[in-house]
């Protein structure tokens, strides 16, 4: 009895657990799982696919999109219409073989400066402080074969920081400024100085650069490095040149600020310089004056515009019935709410044309008058003496 019972019981145990040793270990289970996982695998690689393709189309649309919006969108100074394609390496090489290294010098000073050859026959732009403290001065140009020339002293103007020199050579390789290409702020340019250095910068901006006590030079502002010797270097854009450097400010809370005189301007001085030795249609109203903003009207209770402080005898207004302290506030019919509007219109004008200037007297009264725009002087730094 004992022996059947414990055999009956082991029977037992063997009935029960073969049933569930069957479903638990299942060789055609185990072939479902393993085509599932490689089902997931292959989903999975498909993703991964999909996914690589729409990030590369992705960023070429964001790329096409982002290239359109840079060429359409307009810029908001009002001056500034077009913007500028990647200027080339064989552009600026050919760019760099017309720009020159000038030494002007005599027993007492050295100045060392750029420029640029404008005709075959060698006139060549370059700024005009160069001849500051050199008086009597000897000018050598080295061109970048290492050609060494004695130049001579055509005309210059400080004001525009512009002068002309020439050197007796015949078959130059040489460049012409290009007033058609007109500046987007963000726009890259190369500024080339002596020996062919190459700095890039952008173009920050059009500001009227105060020159001793005027401020009717139109300049652009740029972050372009200027290091000692670059002054009168060519400035390019898309291949083209399109202004002169002139100057740098050097403080010690101003960083990277540099000045160009604009190619329209280069290219109308160079052409007097070049025929007369002075500028001679630049305007001026001839008077002397102080700008007074909107705040400081307010802050002061007077009368915001250009304050007349003197008016010379060879201006138009002179003996016109306007003395100092009246005010200037409109000029073509245009309210001179910043000092610009006025400096604006006068740029774009040439001496002996007209404008329209709407003057309020101290008395409180507004009068209008037509004024003859008389010639801004024209005085340079060289001296032969």
């Amino acid at each position: 009895m004992t022996q059947n019972s414990n055999f009956e019981n082991i029977s037992s145990f063997s009935s029960i657990k073969k049933p569930l040793n069957d479903k638990t270990i299942s060789f055609p289970a185990q072939k479902r799982t393993a085509a599932s996982r490689m089902r997931l695998f292959i989903y999975f690689f498909i993703l991964m696919i999909l996914s690589f393709l729409f990030l590369i189309v992705g960023y070429q649309l964001s790329s096409i999109n982002y290239e359109m919006r840079n060429n359409n969108e307009p810029i908001s100074n009002a001056n500034v219409i077009t913007s500028v394609n990647k200027i080339s390496k064989q552009e600026l090489t050919d760019i760099i073989k017309a720009t020159v290294s000038i030494s002007v010098f005599n027993n007492e000073y050295l100045s060392e400066a750029t420029g640029v050859i404008i005709s075959s026959n060698g006139y060549i732009v370059t700024n005009d402080h160069i001849y500051q403290d050199v008086k009597a001065p000897t000018i050598l140009v080295f061109d970048q074969n290492g050609n060494q020339y004695k130049a001579e002293y055509i005309g210059g103007d400080s004001k525009y920081d512009i002068s002309v020199i020439k050197i007796s050579a015949e078959n130059l390789p040489f460049c012409q400024f290009d007033d058609t290409i007109e500046l987007k702020k963000g726009d890259e340019i190369y500024s080339i100085g002596r020996q062919g250095s190459v700095t890039k910068g952008i173009v920050s901006e059009y500001v009227f650069e105060t020159n001793g006590n005027s401020k009717s030079v139109k300049m652009i502002r740029t972050d372009c490095s200027v290091n000692p010797g670059d002054s009168g270097g060519p400035v390019v854009a898309d291949g083209k040149i399109i202004a002169l450097n002139c100057s740098k400010t050097v403080a010690l809370d101003v960083e990277g600020m540099s000045y160009l005189l604009p190619a329209n301007t280069v290219i109308k001085a160079v052409n007097q310089l070049i025929q007369h030795g002075i500028i001679i249609d630049r305007p001026a109203l001839g008077i002397s004056y102080n700008y007074i903003s909107p705040v400081y009207a307010i802050q002061n209770n007077c009368t915001s515009g250009v304050r007349i402080d003197l008016i010379n005898s060879n201006s138009d207004l002179y003996g016109k019935d306007f003395i100092c302290g009246d005010v200037i506030i409109a000029i073509n019919g245009k309210e001179i709410n910043r000092e610009e509007v006025m400096l604006d219109c006068l740029a774009n004008c040439s001496a002996g044309e007209t404008v329209e200037l709407t003057i309020r007297k101290i008395n409180g009264t507004d009068r209008d008058v037509t004024v003859t725009l008389i010639t801004d002087s024209s005085i340079s730094s060289y001296s032969s003496e």
